[in-house]
């Protein structure tokens, strides 16, 4: 491991610690089922998506250094590009069958690390579960690993959708992790990652409390 990659694993800690005083400052911060994260080895964490303190919040969440895909745009951002780096992110362009973003999942992946992927592909105003991308079981199929559901309950009382200033909150945020999905009967089916998706949605749409999204993902602006 590289200098670089050994500084981003060392600073991960405290900087997750620090965006959790930080929300529990503005209303509260909650974990459940942290324990269905595997301590080592690949794994996809598939996360809700209703705003932009998704991606702090359930880096705060995880037991361990994760990298993320995120959309290219945030990288062109000066300050939030270059923290974005440091912690080995990686872009991806939305409405687009991103290859690269992709490759670069599957390595990740394939040096045991975590990777954490938003499949609704972005955040909403209504705050509902959207229909979901295929990429992150297109992904995690293609590396043999593991896919955890994740549901983000609160986030936009602390960070309205489409606003840049966090606020406090009435209700704590909450990050609620699922065990593990079952995709042992999937291999080498054709349809494993329509079926793997769909899997994915049912078990998000339950953890939320909501009706399974219908229709195709959204294409994002």
């Amino acid at each position: 491991m590289g200098p670089r990659r050994r500084a981003a694993r060392i600073a991960w800690h405290p900087f997750c610690a620090a965006i959790r005083t930080l929300f529990r400052c503005l209303g509260g911060y909650q974990v459940e089922g942290r324990e269905h994260v595997p301590a080592r080895g690949p794994v996809v964490i598939c996360p809700t998506h209703s705003c932009d303190a998704d991606a702090p919040a359930v880096a705060a969440a995880l037991p361990r250094f994760a990298r993320f895909m995120a959309k290219e745009d945030l990288f062109a951002m000066p300050w939030i590009g270059a923290v974005l780096r440091f912690f080995e992110v990686f872009p991806v362009r939305r409405n687009s069958a991103d290859r690269a973003a992709l490759r670069c999942a599957v390595q990740a992946l394939g040096e045991g690390d975590a990777v954490v992927i938003f499949p609704e592909g972005g955040g909403n105003p209504d705050g509902r579960l959207q229909p979901l991308h295929a990429g992150a079981l297109l992904v995690a199929l293609q590396a043999g690993a593991p896919v955890v559901p994740c549901a983000i309950h609160d986030a936009r009382s602390f960070l309205p959708y489409g606003t840049t200033r966090l606020r406090r909150s009435p209700r704590p945020l909450r990050i609620v992790f699922a065990p593990p999905l079952d995709l042992a009967d999937l291999a080498g089916r054709r349809d494993a990652t329509k079926v793997g998706t769909d899997r994915l949605t049912l078990v998000l749409a339950e953890l939320l409390g909501q009706p399974p999204p219908e229709g195709k993902p959204l294409v994002r602006d």
